[in-house]
């Protein structure tokens, strides 16, 4: 497939001209210099045609522009093409335009007006799109034509949708470049780095993982929330939030807080599978001490979440494998109910109980949720029993009920009272 980069000096409007191609996933357009920071990916697809349009960070001078080149090279693609985009064409775009031309890589120019520059040389373009009474259209159809599927067994692959979500400095793009094992989404220590949502695909078992990475999570309160970057990061979080096949929500379990419950409390809400990672126990000491603080606090405060799935991680020390496959179970995973839907269940439940209970005092129960931790599957079930006083009777006959009715045969669980 082929990869066009638009590319040009700071504030040239490569951002207005990848949003007209791309109406659904929008990068942030605006006036300031410097606003794209990250490579930003867009497949751009009919049924007819298919390719993948980038957005890319401005530049001063040719040796900026070369650090950008390495980040393309980076990406380990083929099939590279430039669309070279410049309002005024200056020395510096000459010099650019002839290193790119070395590199024997297509190289197409773009300019949104009329094109009247003395140092301009035609040679140095495998096409030019200018003094056209509409140059994005002229630009747009010639990408359309030279993209056509002329293979009639040509099929789309089916991609599940993986959106890496939490607050800012969690080691979300961190995390990203760890599996997609490539420097896509800049990584820094100050608040807000990522700004546009960057996307890359893995094969992994014979399917297509598309990973985002997105920006930091901004609370309302915040004065931030509504500056230009923060309120066009939000909008492009939440859209991919909203068709994410997956939501990983990155926690930093260095700044506990209770943003991270409403975050769950919040996703949960979607009905949307999600699962919780854990981020930097590199840095805690007692690692044991603090998963078992972290589920206590947790569990006193899970009455109303859907089923959580957590992990205990260091993004920087965990392997890009392991990674994988615990984002690969879980987009396969069984063990995933709405809380909802285990409660409607409750009276039914409590029926079928009362009839194996002769002569003692009668168990109820008033509440179940799901959840799994490290891989190991737990109900927490309230009731009106003090767990040191439930029969093991009681237990066996709930855990065949719930399997019955969940069809868990062959899925391993555990009660909590």
């Amino acid at each position: 497939m082929n990869n066009y980069f638009i590319i040009g000096k700071v504030n040239e409007g490569k951002s207005h001209l990848f949003n007209l191609f791309s109406k659904d996933h929008r990068t942030i357009s605006n006036p300031k210099e410097n606003t794209t920071v990250d490579i930003i990916r867009k497949e751009i697809s009919t049924n007819n045609f298919i390719y993948y349009l980038y957005d890319t960070p401005g530049f001063y001078n040719i040796s900026e522009f070369k650090e950008i080149y390495d980040r393309i090279k980076n990406l380990k693609i083929s099939n590279i093409n430039f669309i070279y985009l410049s309002e005024n064409f200056t020395d510096q775009d000459l010099k650019i335009c002839k290193y790119i031309n070395s590199l024997n890589l297509k190289i197409y120019y773009f300019n949104f007006k009329s094109l009247n520059f003395i140092n301009f040389i035609p040679n140095l373009f495998s096409k030019t799109f200018a003094n056209q009474k509409d140059n994005f259209l002229d630009l747009y159809n010639f990408l359309s034509d030279k993209n056509l599927i002329t293979d009639e067994t040509f099929q789309k692959k089916e991609i599940s949708t993986i959106v890496i979500f939490g607050k800012e400095n969690t080691g979300k793009s961190t995390l990203f470049n760890k599996i997609t094992n490539i420097q896509l989404s800049k990584t820094s220590p100050q608040l807000h780095t990522t700004r546009d949502s960057v996307n890359w695909d893995i094969q992994y078992q014979k399917e297509t993982l598309r990973f985002i990475d997105t920006a930091g999570f901004i609370r309302s309160r915040s004065n931030r929330k509504n500056n230009d970057f923060e309120k066009f990061s939000i909008n492009q979080s939440e859209y991919f939030i909203k068709n994410a096949s997956l939501i990983v929500l990155l926690l930093d379990s260095t700044s506990e807080s209770k943003l991270d419950l409403s975050l769950i409390g919040s996703l949960s809400k979607r009905n949307k599978p999600f699962l919780v990672l854990v981020n930097k126990m590199d840095l805690i000491m007692e690692k044991n001490i603090y998963q078992k603080k972290f589920l206590d606090y947790l569990s006193n405060n899970h009455n109303y979440y859907s089923s959580l799935n957590i992990h205990f991680i260091s993004a920087i020390n965990l392997s890009k494998s392991k990674i994988l496959e615990l984002i690969h179970d879980h987009l396969n995973n069984k063990f995933f109910f709405k809380t909802s839907y285990l409660n409607k269940m409750i009276k039914s439940i409590n029926g079928e109980l009362g009839k194996i209970q002769k002569n003692s005092k009668e168990f109820k129960i008033y509440f179940i949720t799901a959840f799994t931790v490290n891989q190991k599957n737990y109900f927490k079930i309230s009731c009106n029993f003090n767990k040191k006083n439930i029969k093991p009777h009681i237990k066996n006959f709930l855990s065949k009920i719930l399997i019955r009715e969940l069809n868990l045969k062959g899925i391993n669980f555990n009660l909590i009272f």
